[in-house]
């Protein structure tokens, strides 16, 4: 039987287990062979195909329970990171209309908006307020 017919009725059958470490390494090898055709390191594209091969292996691969508990060490590791990209992100697309400070009680991450001058800040964390100046001359 042809190997891609086989793979497709795998994946209908529900046989074939791909997770989240599985497609963040069929990603990278993506994204590592853009990078190595961009910056013509031609010799080097073999090195792409080990995620794939490591992807393909552990989809199918019968021992389920053993993958589960490798995706779970990987999801430990990945959502915090996932979680301060996005927020990073969200911070940058918010830099034009708002302020980010932090709490002097908790450390707890707040934002005002600009156009305010002076605001009663309440930390919804700790309910600590206090007054927060906004302006040119805020940090003196």
């Amino acid at each position: 039987m042809n190997p891609v017919k086989k793979f497709f009725q795998k994946v209908k059958s529900g046989n074939l287990s791909i997770d989240e470490l599985s497609l963040f390494l069929i990603t990278s090898a993506l994204i590592l062979s853009i990078l190595m055709t961009l910056f013509r390191l031609s010799r080097f594209v073999i090195l792409t195909w080990i995620p794939i091969f490591i992807a393909y292996w552990r989809s199918y691969s019968k021992n389920r329970i053993q993958r589960a508990r490798e995706n779970q060490i990987f999801l430990k590791h990945y959502y915090p990171i996932k979680a301060w990209m996005k927020n990073l992100s969200r911070r940058l697309s918010a830099k034009e209309s708002h302020i980010y400070f932090k709490c002097k009680s908790c450390k707890q991450q707040l934002r005002i908006p600009k156009k305010t001058v002076h605001v009663k800040v309440t930390c919804p964390k700790c309910n600590y307020s206090f007054i927060k100046k906004n302006g040119p001359l805020s940090d003196f």
